[in-house]
């Protein structure tokens, strides 16, 4: 079986009698009984798209949707002995304290959203409402937010190159006066982006920018216009990479397990 079809049985409300025979390393510990199809709610849709196959390893993102919500999850699979195998099931970790803040945020009254702007000058209400809801935000709703603020998106990559900040020898140097220029700060609070760095995806010739996270887990957007420089997916650290439109990527990293 080719990884997509794997994915879309181990996805599947029905239960899977071969299972075992497809699973391997930390995957054979996570679903030892029932597919992960068995362990959501059944009512839940779900949708699965190969983001990625190569000669041994592969991955396929996995939507999961009802009427007030949308989940992202991602399978990674290896192969053995001309086989593939699902490896390991990954997914943004550490999302919990989002929510909370989010509602805590929505439900200021106005003379509380005015001190929360005195006192947090370089990250607003309206800035912390939007950036909170694109980190805990499905990929359809990043992706979505890029592709209706493109053109911003653009500016601040056009606005990076021409002044050469991150063509410097003193990397970090560059990294911060990119974020403190004031037209690429401005341009990035009306965009919910947090920072732009070189350092999240080990690629020295990616832009990122980061939404946000916590710890090693973070989600942000990619600009790598050559392909072949794009950063390859792995399990443990670099979970998705997925293409938005050409030369722009969703991705997202973490250290933990689900």
């Amino acid at each position: 079986m080719e990884p997509l079809q794997i994915a879309r049985q181990f996805v599947d409300t029905d239960g899977w009698p071969q299972m075992k025979e497809y699973l391997c390393c930390e995957a054979q510990q996570q679903a030892k009984n029932q597919t992960l199809g068995q362990q959501i709610p059944h009512n839940l849709q779900r949708s699965c798209e190969l983001l990625q196959q190569g000669d041994s390893t592969a991955v396929v993102a996995v939507e999961l949707r009802d009427s007030v919500s949308r989940n992202d999850f991602y399978l990674h699979f290896a192969k053995e002995a001309d086989a593939w195998k699902l490896q390991a099931i990954r997914s943004l970790a550490m999302t919990q304290l989002g929510p909370p803040m989010l509602k805590l945020l929505t439900a200021m009254p106005e003379t509380e959203i005015a001190q929360y702007n005195q006192k947090h000058p370089d990250a607003d209400h309206a800035f912390t409402v939007g950036n909170l809801r694109l980190w805990i935000g499905s990929d359809a709703d990043v992706i979505n937010h890029f592709t209706s603020h493109q053109a911003g998106f653009q500016k601040v990559v056009r606005l990076v190159q021409t002044r050469q900040y991150f063509t410097a020898t003193d990397s970090i140097a560059g990294e911060q006066a990119a974020n403190t220029d004031p037209e690429v700060k401005n341009l990035l609070r009306k965009l919910y982006i947090g920072r732009i760095t070189q350092h999240e995806t080990n690629c020295d010739s990616c832009i990122e920018f980061i939404i946000g996270g916590r710890v090693d887990n973070t989600v942000g957007l990619l600009y790598q216009p050559k392909p072949a420089e794009v950063p390859a997916m792995d399990p443990d650290r670099l979970i998705v990479v997925r293409p938005i439109t050409k030369g722009w990527y969703l991705y997202k990293t973490t250290r933990g397990n689900l």
